[in-house]
């Protein structure tokens, strides 16, 4: 009797829809035809970060809490994903990566599957016998291209990814990037792009020949002069970022920031304060926008 009550009920004030339709409607998603949408609309993990010694006088010396969701989608374009991605709880800390695979038939996607695993597994190593945050990170994209090159020679391919990872601790984001997947911060309203391309278009807009809307368009534009599986050794650039209450941390694929422009990605980030909508949201603007490629999107709110 009373189950038969409470059916109705939901019946009539629209609950049978479930949580992920409910939300995905809010925002104007469609969740019959959202492909891989349906299936990473779960609350979002969230940690508490320990300050560091040194600022254990400051205000906020009880630490900060990260929450955070990531989606990867195929496109509207594309048959196949070669993105990877990567969200790992390791307690009081965390650690995120995106790949953008490339090669050929299932090259791409075998590339940057690889280099993900690769760097799960040697920073959750590496935090067992290294203290350093920004060299544990460093190590495990150093053997992400290791094992990548391995894999290429064994297959007689040229496959490669790129591949941007960070380690969450201690108040501080740590980063290592090689390719042309980015890391931005967004803090107070303004969105700053943290990480630098290694692709042609980059060089000529840092040249002053090209602008950044112009770059966006390029035809040059997937050149990339620095990958994972390329060399025999990579050269990793890291960086190291103060993670503050309010801000965000998003991290995504070339299927991301090329199909949505910077003013869109601030829009977006500023307007949504759940970290499962925010990705969804980008993952719509960028196969609104056309969506001629992969999407990956990684967002990190800081509470």
């Amino acid at each position: 009797m009373l189950s038969a009550l409470w059916s109705a009920i939901r019946r009539i004030f629209g609950m049978d829809a479930s949580w992920e339709m409910m939300t995905l409607s809010r925002i104007g998603i469609d969740p019959v035809s959202a492909r891989s949408l349906t299936q990473v609309l779960q609350p979002s993990p969230t940690i508490r970060l320990r300050p560091e010694r040194e600022v254990q006088t400051a205000p906020e010396a009880d630490g900060i809490e990260v929450t955070w969701h990531g989606i990867t989608d195929v496109g509207m374009a594309r048959t196949q994903n070669e993105d990877s991605l990567l969200l790992l709880d390791l307690g009081n800390d965390a650690l995120f990566a995106v790949a953008d695979g490339m090669g050929g038939h299932d090259a791409g996607e075998v590339a940057s599957g690889i280099a993900i695993e690769t760097v799960r597994s040697e920073v959750q190593q590496g935090r067992l016998r290294m203290s350093d945050p920004s060299a544990i990170i460093e190590r495990s994209i150093r053997q992400a291209n290791a094992a990548v090159k391995q894999e290429a020679a064994l297959r007689g391919s040229n496959m490669g990814t790129t591949l941007t990872a960070v380690l969450v601790a201690d108040d501080t984001a740590y980063i290592g990037s090689v390719g042309d997947s980015r890391v931005y911060w967004l803090e107070n309203g303004s969105l700053t792009q943290i990480t630098q391309d290694h692709s042609l278009v980059a060089k000529l807009v840092a040249a002053g020949k090209l602008t950044k809307d112009e770059a966006r368009t390029d035809p040059r534009s997937n050149l990339l002069y620095r990958t994972i599986g390329s060399e025999d050794e990579v050269a990793v650039d890291t960086y190291r970022l103060q993670l503050r209450k309010g801000g965000t941390l998003l991290l995504c694929t070339d299927g991301l920031w090329g199909e949505v422009s910077d003013a869109e990605l601030r829009r977006i980030c500023v307007e949504e304060q759940h970290t499962d909508i925010l990705c969804a949201r980008l993952v719509q603007q960028a196969n609104g926008n056309g969506g001629r490629d992969n999407i990956t999107a990684i967002a990190v709110k800081v509470i």
